[in-house]
């Protein structure tokens, strides 16, 4: 299991955990690597929603820059994520010159956000995602649950059918939903979500008619990636592998739903009393 640690910066901390080989947990008591959801959702509205989520996301300008915490996968040769700078400031800053910033910006009034994407832009961090964009706000840790706040103004004014269709989803509650997009010929950095427990984080990954992208986990063991089978448009994963998606040479968005799914759902994919991966498995 990866150790945890947090950064103490001053005054503000991030979770962080190095990167660690670790058998392939997998989704369930079966270990199932990546699960295509296409059988489970309905598919007919792909394209209908595909050209929602675009023209939305071409009329939306409330983006936000995405970040991980943790090392990446030892494959990704030369890219360093913001937290593992953090965790080792005089390596990576060893005059001190973008700690003096840092300081600065723990003044600021977001300042988690000001100082990774402060490294993103300074200290050659590696940048996961193009942007985010929220369509229900909700932390990490408590994106399973409902949020105060339902749909966002952006998600009621721009993705109206999108938001119909996520509603009729096997979900018993949907949490945080998201979009995560790359640029051209920018891939997703292998990481995982958080560091590796017993954990009941379902979700549901969308690309519509955006068609398959080759998303994949990375199994240490055997040395290889593990991709999400041709022609899905969808698929859920267990987010404390090690996951990303190739680079492609155009614009991609995946459009994240977590969320708790309904009973026969989970059932089916051997999510025991709702585990994804659990020690008692």
């Amino acid at each position: 299991m990866s150790t945890k640690f947090s950064y103490v910066g001053l005054n503000t901390k991030w979770p962080h955990f190095e990167y660690e080989p670790s058998e392939l947990l997998g989704v369930g008591k079966n270990k199932i690597p990546i699960v295509s959801m296409d059988k489970y959702i309905d598919t007919s509205k792909n394209l209908e929603l595909h050209i929602e989520c675009c023209k939305g996301l071409a009329l939306v300008e409330k983006y936000k820059t995405a970040m991980f915490p943790g090392s990446v996968h030892i494959s990704e040769k030369g890219k360093i994520n913001f937290s593992e700078m953090l965790a080792n400031l005089e390596k990576y800053d060893p005059q001190g010159i973008h700690r003096k910033v840092i300081k600065e910006l723990e003044e600021s009034p977001d300042p988690r956000k000001s100082i990774y994407k402060y490294m993103y832009y300074a200290m050659g961090a590696n940048i996961p995602w193009f942007f985010s964009l929220y369509l229900r706000n909700q932390g990490f840790n408590q994106k399973l649950k409902e949020p105060e706040t339902l749909w966002t103004d952006e998600a009621i004014t721009h993705f109206p059918n999108v938001i119909k269709y996520l509603e009729s989803l096997p979900f018993k509650i949907i949490g945080r939903v998201l979009f995560f997009t790359t640029y051209p010929n920018s891939g997703v950095t292998a990481h995982r979500d958080y560091y590796i427990e017993d954990h009941k984080d379902q979700n549901i990954n969308l690309f519509f008619a955006g068609g398959w992208r080759p998303s994949f986990v990375w199994d240490d063991i055997k040395k290889k990636k593990v991709y999400l089978e041709k022609n899905s448009t969808s698929y859920f994963f267990n987010n404390r592998d090690y996951h990303g998606v190739d680079s492609e040479p155009n614009f991609r968005y995946t459009l994240r739903v977590d969320g708790i799914f309904e009973d026969w759902l989970q059932k089916e994919l051997g999510l025991d009393n709702g585990w994804v991966n659990s020690s008692n498995f």
